[in-house]
């Protein structure tokens, strides 16, 4: 790839030209950007990071692009339900016909612009991840990955089409002018700017860092909770949006990871390996040795339940050998070895009440969690357990030395719930009528994730938005062509 300086815009002197804002320059905003400059749109794009670089969870992802761990390529109608059974039917159904049926689309847009993907296993869910991927190690791998790779090219296309780019620019109000938005107020440097366009694609996130929507929506302590991304989402476009009449879908749910509680302090915990497999396949105790949750609900559903709770004491994974070298070595980046390579702190004992004495658990109430749920397995009886087990992958008993625990800490990445949006990616009001000249797209919208703790993907849902936006606002405000002479080119 040929590597051009990204530039920005100190005081923009000519913003009334531009056809469309673009808040926010990760996948779902560069697409709606790059995308809207194809079909002939004059486009400003603000965002608040700074340098070529600039981070964004997008460029720190694992780079998968799938709808529910299903190839985009399936039938829509197979894609659907493959949507609807992860979500248990919480889906906004325009949303999710919109994600079945241009998800293909995407990996064809992507391709054009020089996004190469390769299959990263033998398993569905993998067979598009962007290359190169991100290495079998633990700890941060993002500079040069996939995705890294993607949004830089899309940003020299994007520079070289005649995009205006301001860096360092967060994004505050928006400009509503005769019942329509007409562009966003933002400060840069100190300085307040009015960016000004015909449309307005929100696209900077979630609100996943802010310790106020998080506290108003996911749970009481957002200081036990680990930013497993780029920990810069505010929740600025939703605010905005919000003031000027958006309707809000569920907003209680996340998605994220388990992670071992020491990457508070060890920066080669985090985003990778994940602690779901072990916890999943195990058990979720608290301090008293008692289990919290029905550890089937998956590695999504327990750091949403953990991240909920209203008391911050102490939770761990508890588990065998079996499950340490099955389980725990069948991760894309796995658990066993990665978190002992990576220092990770583990108690570990040859009978579970010798166990529990090593990691500060209460012995016997350790040992009567794992008799009873042997027992209920043996006789499977998982759903006679409290909390029942009888969700998700199929639980096996904690019977066989080594036994091993270790604290949990819930990761969040993005929030999956946001703004209420038709399938063209137009913001709505609470009523579902549409605010004129507003669209979003990617993490800071709704509709799609969060049913049933249920994940469906955050790169699929951020570009199929991004390029439906741009379609959409040319189809609206008929500009394609108009005023720059395309159709004479």
């Amino acid at each position: 790839m040929t590597s051009e300086p990204v530039v920005s815009i100190s005081a923009p002197r000519d913003l009334a030209l531009h056809d469309i804002v673009v808040v926010g320059g990760g996948l779902a905003g560069l697409c709606a950007a790059v995308h809207a400059q194809e079909l002939g749109l004059r486009v400003v794009l603000i965002e608040q990071g700074d340098g070529e670089r600039y981070p964004c969870n997008s460029r720190y992802s694992g780079g998968i692009v799938h709808i529910g761990f299903h190839d985009p390529h399936r039938p829509p109608e197979q894609l659907i339900d493959v949507i609807n059974r992860v979500t248990g039917g919480d889906v906004d159904p325009g949303v999710a016909d919109a994600v079945a049926r241009d998800g293909r689309r995407l990996l064809r847009w992507l391709q054009s612009h020089g996004t190469r993907f390769m299959r990263f296993n033998f398993k569905e869910g993998y067979k598009w991840s962007m290359a190169p991927p991100r290495r079998r190690r633990p700890g941060t791998d993002w500079e040069g990955r996939g995705p890294d790779v993607t949004l830089r090219r899309l940003m020299v296309v994007f520079l070289r089409n005649g995009g205006t780019l301001s860096l360092r620019t967060r994004a505050r109000e928006l400009i509503v002018e005769e019942g329509r938005c007409t562009g966003v107020v933002a400060d840069r440097d100190g300085q307040e700017i009015a960016f000004r366009g015909r449309f307005v694609v929100i696209a900077d996130g979630g609100f996943q860092s802010d310790a106020e929507l998080f506290r108003a929506n996911i749970g009481p302590h957002f200081e036990e909770v680990f930013q497993r991304g780029a920990a810069n989402a505010h929740g600025d476009g939703i605010r905005m949006a919000q003031k000027v009449g958006a309707g809000l879908t569920r907003c209680d749910r996340f998605y994220g990871h388990l992670l071992h509680r020491d990457a508070l302090t060890n920066p080669k915990l985090w985003p990778y390996p994940q602690a779901d497999e072990l916890a999943v396949a195990g058990i979720v105790v608290d301090a008293n040795g008692k289990r919290l949750f029905d550890e089937g609900v998956g590695g999504v559903g327990l750091a949403n339940l953990l991240a909920s709770r209203q008391d911050v004491s102490p939770v761990f994974a508890v588990f065998d050998a079996k499950v340490w070298d099955g389980p725990g070595r069948t991760a894309r980046i796995p658990a066993n070895p990665l978190m002992t390579n990576a220092g990770a702190t583990f108690f570990s004992a040859d009978t579970v009440r010798a166990l529990a004495d090593e990691a500060g658990i209460d012995a016997d109430g350790l040992a009567e969690t794992v008799r009873a749920y042997n027992e209920a397995l043996a006789h499977k009886r998982g759903a006679d357990l409290t909390p029942p087990r009888q969700r998700g992958v199929m639980p096996q008993p904690l019977d066989t030395p080594s036994y091993r625990a270790f604290p949990l800490l819930p990761g969040i990445t993005y929030t999956m719930g946001g703004l209420l949006i038709d399938g063209h990616g137009a913001v709505l009001r609470a009523d579902r009528t549409p605010i004129p000249g507003l669209f979003a797209a990617g993490a800071a919208t709704g509709g799609l994730e969060g049913g049933n703790f249920g994940y469906v993907g955050g790169l699929i849902k951020a570009g199929v938005f991004g390029l439906r936006a741009a379609d959409q606002i040319a189809e609206q405000g008929k500009l394609v062509g108009a005023a720059r002479g395309v159709e004479e080119r």
